[in-house]
């Protein structure tokens, strides 16, 4: 259990970043509620999306049953006064409506968050920092990549359920 702790001291002093931001763990939990924070915005975006194009789906469905029994008998259709009515209806506003619905914009919730977040995030030296001290720590512990990628560290007692591989 010293080994871990000692292990993790030692990679989170070589995670430096702008004015020491990626050097405790209090920061690191801090940057995981906010991935959990756009996790959690991504799928109501992704609902929002899936409700749209649900309406818009049922709209291709509906013209698409009318229009195979229009064109069945176009004079015989368009013969009647309110099917032609219907007609000029949907394609003077009913077709603007559903253009409506497919441009419309369900993302601003979730840019918004993700734009705001994305200030707290680590950079790309920060990422490098990260891959040296790992590095580090395996040539230091003569640690293989799989042992270092497997999160199975030598005096570490976390079930590996706790490792995400990603």
């Amino acid at each position: 259990m010293m080994l871990s702790w000692f292990l993790l001291s030692f990679l989170f002093h070589f995670l430096y970043a702008h004015n020491d931001f990626f050097t405790s763990t209090g920061q690191m939990t801090d940057l995981l509620y906010a991935e959990k924070d756009l996790v959690t915005s991504l799928k109501e975006y992704i609902k929002q999306e899936e409700n749209r194009l649900e309406q818009v789906k049922e709209w291709a469905d509906k013209l698409d049953s009318l229009t195979i029994t229009a064109t069945q008998d176009p004079e015989g259709f368009l013969g009647h006064p309110v099917n032609a009515f219907k007609l000029m209806k949907r394609l003077n506003s009913e077709w603007s409506d559903l253009e409506n619905l497919v441009l419309k914009d369900t993302t601003n919730g979730f840019i918004s968050n993700l734009t705001v977040q994305r200030q707290y995030f680590p950079t790309n030296e920060d990422q490098t920092g990260a891959a040296k001290a790992l590095l580090r720590l395996q040539d230091t512990y003569q640690l293989s990549a799989n042992t270092i990628s497997s999160g199975d560290l030598p005096g570490e007692q976390l079930s590996t359920s706790v490792f995400i591989h990603s």
